[in-house]
Parts: structure tokens; sequence; C-alpha cells
């Protein structure tokens, strides 16, 4: 541990014992109070008895008294009503005067707030260039690990810290009282006319997970995150190069509607230099998975595309641990503006050898939806389900395995037939999950008992005896109809298949002979493997007997 850590965790032990347990928030307001009421002292003059300038005495209502004021200046209620007790604490505290605004800064965000770690920093500074004009950092405080270390190193560029908070505005300013390259400012980047400079760098790292911001017509989505990456691209200098190297969830690269409108935008206004996926946890806060874009005013001829990992070499602190690429490839500008998303394992899937061999390969291919009807199964209530009187089966995510449906655990609703009509289950149904960890195919077996898919479970019905079921099976479950199942699929973290992204799959359309010799073998092959599984498993069990009965 550094000793400046040292300090301040001694400075904050201290803090809660002669003060009462208090929120971070509290214990920050509180140090801040201090912090400045000791440099109004020492840099404070008053005259003494013999007319003359000189420091501050030692004296107890006078130096209340600047607390006092520092407290009405920082906008907060006094947090030492006792003025004896708030004397010894300070007399106390006189020795921790190297305890920097940095310090206050860091231990309020490191406890409270959503922050960009360092391993994440560091891909944003690869945008850093010594000499830009002018840089902009919002929501400031939520880079407060790197704010001196990156205003220090380059020095020679304008820094504009901007926040919302008045506070950590407070903290910003005397932080950097004396330091003319650097502007602290009070604005919200959710909000238009937020100001009215223009920038060669913003490093951004917007809320996101927290509902929405407002209604405002001025932007086309109404999360913050995508507010925040409209509104401040909007502040990019197009006199040189702009760029807006910025923190999104992943869900801004595959979303639909009004996200593939806010894609669709900043291609057409920008370039995007480089789309990154980062892992899940790599913030303290949240386990969203993210993505970091960096957006440029600039013409691009290419777009980087990477995929970060953490450095399983570099694990011993968490909070240094690095990101390493993974994955990475280049796109034309060009072919990335026409994809339909962003969505980065796509794109990568893309590249792989395998699917680009089955593209570039002469066997026929239909798309699903011109072979099959792809449809969801049926939203059941879970307070309707009732396994003692209900009529009709429910197959959910948890009765598809591997090789098979298990009927045995199926729940059940009860409904007049009729009304299901449209959900009823046919024999030869294919059933994929449409959420979850896994990729599950099945063959649906047509039973004694009426049985429907719930909502959480795609159906793949073939239009005629041309496509066999079975045969299908075997596809999916290959590992190039694995990597075209994944293609087709808009989640990140957890799986979300699209049914109506289904009907786009290509599949290898072989005659239907072929197609029924290969279910044919699959069936047969399927039945000795569990056979051999029955047998060896009898046969354990039996050892296992004879072995145990000897005790």
């Amino acid at each position: 541990m550094k000793k400046e850590d040292e300090n301040i965790k001694r400075l904050y032990s201290f803090l809660n014992g002669v003060t009462g347990k208090k929120t971070v928030r509290e214990q920050q307001t509180i140090l801040s109070v201090l912090r400045k009421t000791m440099d109004e002292v020492q840099g404070l003059l008053v005259e003494g008895p013999d007319g003359e300038l000189g420091p501050v005495p030692d004296d107890m209502n006078m130096i209340y008294m600047i607390m006092s004021q520092v407290a009405y200046e920082f906008n907060v209620q006094n947090p030492f009503p006792d003025k004896e007790k708030f004397y010894n604490i300070y007399k106390t505290l006189e020795d921790f005067d190297q305890v920097t605004w940095a310090d206050i800064l860091e231990y309020g965000s490191d406890k409270e707030e959503f922050k960009v770690s360092e391993s994440v920093f560091k891909l944003m500074e690869k945008n850093c260039i010594s000499g830009f004009e002018e840089v902009l950092i919002p929501e400031a405080e939520k880079f407060s690990y790197v704010l001196e270390s990156l205003t220090t190193t380059y020095d020679e560029s304008h820094f504009t810290l901007m926040t919302t908070d008045p506070l950590y505005y407070k903290l910003l300013t005397e932080m950097y009282t004396f330091n003319e390259m650097v502007d602290v400012e009070l604005g919200d980047i959710y909000k238009t006319n937020f100001t009215d400079e223009k920038y060669h760098l913003i490093l951004a790292a917007p809320n996101f997970g927290r509902g929405r911001a407002n209604e405002s017509s001025d932007f086309i989505g109404k999360d913050y995150d995508m507010i925040a990456i409209q509104n401040l691209a909007a502040h990019l200098t197009k006199k040189e190069e702009g760029t807006l190297s910025i923190v999104m969830p992943a869900k801004i690269t595959f979303g639909g509607r009004q996200t593939k409108q806010l894609r669709d935008y900043l291609i057409s206004k920008y370039n995007v230099k480089e789309i990154a996926s980062l892992p899940a946890g790599v913030f303290n806060t949240t386990r969203v998975k993210t993505c970091l874009i960096n957006i440029s005013t600039d013409k691009t001829d290419d777009v980087k595309v990477k995929r970060y990992v953490f450095d399983k070499d570099d694990q011993k602190n968490e909070e240094t641990t690095n990101l390493v690429a993974e994955d990475e490839t280049t796109l034309p500008n060009d072919k990335f503006a026409k994809m339909e998303d962003w969505n980065v394992d796509r794109i990568f899937e893309l590249q792989d050898d395998e699917w680009l061999s089955f593209q570039e390969s002469e066997v026929e291919k239909r798309k699903l939806g011109e072979v099959a009807t792809v449809f969801r199964g049926k939203v059941v209530r879970k307070q309707d389900m009732d396994n003692t009187d209900g009529n009709i089966r429910v197959i959910n995510i948890s009765n598809i395995g591997n090789y098979d449906i298990n009927y045995s655990s199926l729940e059940s609703f009860k409904e007049e037939q009729r009304k299901v009509a449209n959900y009823i289950l046919q024999d030869g149904d294919l059933l994929i999950p449409a959420r979850g960890t896994a990729i599950r195919v099945a063959v649906f077996k047509e039973q004694s008992y009426p049985c429907i898919a719930s909502s959480n479970v795609i159906v793949i019905r073939a239009k005629n005896k041309e496509l066999n079921p079975v045969y299908l099976k075997v596809f999916f479950d290959s590992s190039l109809g694995r990597k075209i199942l994944m293609l087709h699929q808009q989640g990140t973290y957890i799986m979300n298949i699209s049914y109506k992204e289904l009907n786009n799959v290509e599949i290898p359309f072989l005659p239907s002979e072929e197609q029924q010799t290969i279910a044919d073998e699959y069936t047969a092959g399927l039945e000795e493997y569990r056979k051999a599984m029955q047998a060896a498993e009898h046969k354990w069990s039996t050892t296992l007997e004879r072995l145990q009965s000897k005790f």
C-alpha cells in the first residue's frame, strides 16, 4: 500500500472515531471542509497587536469562524456544531496536510460512484495526443483515479472537467485552482445546449441501466447513454479531427428500433474509428456487458474491431488488471456502414474460416423462412399453471435437453383447446430456447396430450416434407450450425435469439434423400449410444451393489 493510501486510511478511521459512523459522502464533505479550512488558515494574513501582518493565530474562535465560512461556500450545513470538538479534530489533523484534493476526490468515487477503471482508461488514453487544443471530460468524477496523471502528462492540452454534482465541482475547482490549463464547469450532458464549445477529444462513460432520462424530441433515444453519445458527438470539432471515446452498454451494437436509428444517424454524420467489446465485470458497480466506441469527425478508411478479455497473467491486483485484445480485425468503412448492426461477436463469426467456407461452397442454401414456419411459444402466467387439473402441457426451456424433451416434468394449465389451437405442437416441430445461457435443440414427438411451447421457446415447423426436422437438428448441433445461430442472437451476456431473425438463417438444403440418410444414421447412432449408456450404468450399479454388500 502506498504511503498516501495509508495516510488517508488512517484519516478516515480517525474521522469515524470522532464523528460517528458517516456515509462516504458525509465523510468526503467533512474532509473537504477541513482541507479547505487548513488552506485558508495557512494562506491568510491577519494584523497582529503590533500592527504587522502575520499568520492566523492559534485561536479557536477565529479558526472556527473560518471553518463556518468555508462550509457556507461549499453550500453544506456546518458539519461541526460543537466548536471545541471541531478545534480538537482540527489540531489533530494538522499533520494530515499531505492529503490532497485528488485523494478526497478518489476516495468518494472509489466507494460510491460508477467509475472508469484504470484498465479501461488505458484503452481510451490511446486517443490522447499531447497538444490537443481542447479536451472535454464530462462527469469527471468517474475518471477520478486518472485525472491528476492525465492532466499532468498532457500538460500542453487544455482540459474542461465537467460535472453536475456541486460537491465534486468544488473539489475539482480546489484541485485545479492554480492550473490555467484546466477549467471546471457545471454541465449536464443529458440536456441540449449543455455547452457552446467544440472539442478535439471527448472521453466519456455515461450513465446506463438507469431507465430513461427524459422525453425530449431533440434526441433519437431516451436512455441516458443514447442521449450522451448523440449529444457529445455534436460537440466534436470539424475544423480538425475530433474524436469521441465513449463507453456504452453493448446493446448499442445490436438493439433495434431507436437504437438502430441512432447507429444509422452516427454512421451518416460521423465515422466509427474503432469498436471494442469489453468483458463483463470490467466495472465495479455493474455486470452489464459494455463496449468502447471511438467516433471521429475525420474520414477513416477502415474500422478497427476488437474483443478484449482480462489479462490472465495480471490479476493480482483487481484495480490494475490489464485488458488484452483476444481478437482484432479491420473492416472497410463502406462495408461497416452497410451492416445492420455492430455486434462485435457477429463480425468475428462472419470472418470465421468455417463460415466463409460454407458461404463459398456450391451446396444449395435456403433461408429458413422459405422452408419452415418460425414462431414463438405462448405466454402462460406462472399463477395459471396447475399440474392437477391442467389439460394443456407446457414445454419450457428447462424441459429441453441436448437430445430429447423431458415430457415427465412438464407443467400444465387449464384452457379450452380451441383457444390455443395455433400453438399446439405437431410431431416433428423443432424447439430452440429463445433465451438463456446455452443453445439446445430438440425434436418434438407427438404425445397423448396436447402440448404447447412457452414464450421462451422458439418453434420451427417444416412447411413440407422437403425439410427433415431431425436433419435440421443435426445441422444446428454442428459447429457451423451453432455459429450461424449465434450470428442471429441479440444478447451478449445472456443469449437472446429473435424468432424473426431465424427466418433469415441460411441452411444447407440437401436433397430429401440425403437429409433422410443423415437423419436415419443420427437416430440409429443415438439409440446405440443410449443402449450403451444404459448398459454401462447397469453394470456400474451392479458392481457398486456387489462391493457394498460386503460391509
